[in-house]
């Protein structure tokens, strides 16, 4: 590396840093030429000055990196390609500046904001514009990947594996085969619901940020769903349960109220439960049965509950003061024998998450008739469930006569899964419409508003909501 190598190597990584700070444009870095003329001319006040700076460019770059994370990802951009100029200095690095440029541009056409990826053109600064592209592209690229990472943080339900793909590794891979843009244009998703989406965008006039809001959340799934897996749309209150990548079975479902919503996450089901027993949340043991227990102190007794922990030879609480219980708490834990009063019904999905969220039957059958069937504490009851269960058992109809005589005989068991089932539990209020176009729904927990407004705000602020599934 020659002086002026030397010198264009600390403007490049001072522009790293620089833009990584989001500080405005350096105006002391002078073309490679310039350097050399200049200093042949410098009296010895002006070649202090210039040694000066020079000892400041690293001393300003290692100032600003000290704020930064290690794995700032233009910097690892740089050092895996030794601090070289990717977009300027022959052809070929112009032609990709401008195919990269042509890309950002269109990032609209994606639901995203163009603004966001704004480049600077400072002149004749190399390094300065060098790495302002450098830093559009590499957030464009997860931005329409994966999502803006600030978005996931809008609500506090959302239990969706972050994807983490190596952008740095994929962006110097491209530029050295000369697949630019076919990189940049595969990192979008690429299922028909996203595609559908993107198409109706440019038409969807007043409902065009309920679209925009459905393509981030898109952005949050796998780049391919399993072939194998059961999907559930909260906004829908509708189920679907794919085998072998084909629709097989849709089924009403009852998701979560307003106030408990049914969150967002992926589980597995492991396998299910024949007659199960319900052990309550201490939250609606407090807030709803405790109320009736103070009216009734037999109501436990009447509804097939026991206290797991209750005072020794009266499991039943029949002799507990429940007026002496203060409001909003509940000493004991409460089980539900299985039977017709279990709300859990007679079938049960094991799926092991942090949110304790499931897929029941219901002995309440009459609510798959309502329209809008957000009315569950946060769990899912399915209409469909003996055909579900049996699918999930042996990927046909053939175990329903099993699982039928397993409730018959009136006994808990639990009937193993041959290979763990993927289950989503989403929000999709905007979806492909067979006959065209898009089919809306209501935006019953707010997410839309709320992730719209995020989108539209310079300061993301975390939402409260109720994130935990309450059984029932």
């Amino acid at each position: 590396m020659g002086d002026d190598d030397g010198v264009f190597h600390g403007q490049l990584q001072f522009e790293i840093a620089r833009t990584s700070a989001g500080a405005a444009p350096c105006a002391r870095s002078r073309r490679e030429g310039e350097f050399s003329a200049s200093l042949a001319n410098m009296n010895l006040r002006s070649l202090l000055a210039l040694l000066l700076w020079l000892c400041s460019v690293p001393a300003a770059w290692a100032a600003a990196a000290a704020g930064m994370e290690n794995g700032d990802p233009v910097r690892q951009f740089y050092q895996q390609r030794q601090d070289v100029l990717a977009w300027s200095g022959d052809a070929k690095a112009t032609a990709h500046a401008q195919q990269a440029l042509a890309v950002l541009s269109r990032a609209a056409s994606e639901g995203l904001d163009p603004a966001n990826y704004r480049t600077s053109r400072d002149g004749d600064d190399r390094a300065a514009n060098d790495a302002s592209l450098s830093r559009a592209l590499l957030a464009y690229m997860r931005d329409v990947s994966t999502g803006r990472p600030e978005l996931r943080t809008v609500d506090s339900d959302i239990g969706l594996q972050t994807r983490s793909p190596d952008f740095v590794a994929m962006l110097e891979d491209a530029l050295r085969r000369d697949r630019l843009v076919e990189m940049l244009e595969s990192l979008a998703p690429r299922h028909p619901e996203y595609l559908a989406l993107k198409a109706a965008l440019p038409t969807s006039g007043d409902k065009s940020d309920i679209v925009l809001a459905n393509m981030e959340r898109w952005r949050w799934l796998p780049v391919e769903l399993e072939p194998d897996r059961i999907v559930v749309n909260a906004a829908a209150a509708q189920l679907e349960l794919w085998l072998a990548g084909k629709l097989v079975l849709t089924s009403r479902v009852i998701v979560g109220r307003p106030s408990s919503p049914t969150p967002m996450l992926r589980a597995e089901g492991a396998g299910i439960t024949v007659n199960p027993s319900w052990t309550i949340p201490h939250s609606i043991a407090a807030k709803e049965i405790l109320p009736k227990l103070k009216r009734n102190h037999a109501w436990l007794a009447s509804h097939d509950m026991v206290l797991l922990n209750g005072p020794p030879g009266d499991p039943q609480g029949l002799q507990v003061n429940w007026r002496a219980v203060p409001r909003g708490t509940f000493p004991y834990q409460i089980r539900q024998y299985p039977g017709p009063r279990n709300p859990l019904g007679r079938l049960k999905l094991e799926l092991p998450n942090r949110f304790d969220v499931y897929l029941h039957d219901t002995p309440e059958k009459a609510a798959f008739g309502r329209s809008a069937r957000q009315l569950s504490h946060g769990c899912v009851r399915v209409e469909q469930i003996l055909p579900l269960a049996s699918y999930a058992l042996a990927a046909d109809l053939s175990a329903m006569e099993r699982i039928t005589a397993a409730i018959g005989s009136g006994e808990t068991s639990f009937l193993p899964l041959q290979k763990k089932l993927p289950v989503y539990f989403l929000y999709w209020s905007a979806v492909s419409n067979p006959e065209g176009g898009l089919k809306f729904y209501p935006d019953v927990y707010g997410r839309d508003r709320r992730l719209i407004a995020a989108m539209r705000a310079k300061e993301i602020r975390m939402a409260s909501v109720m994130a935990p599934c309450t059984r029932g």
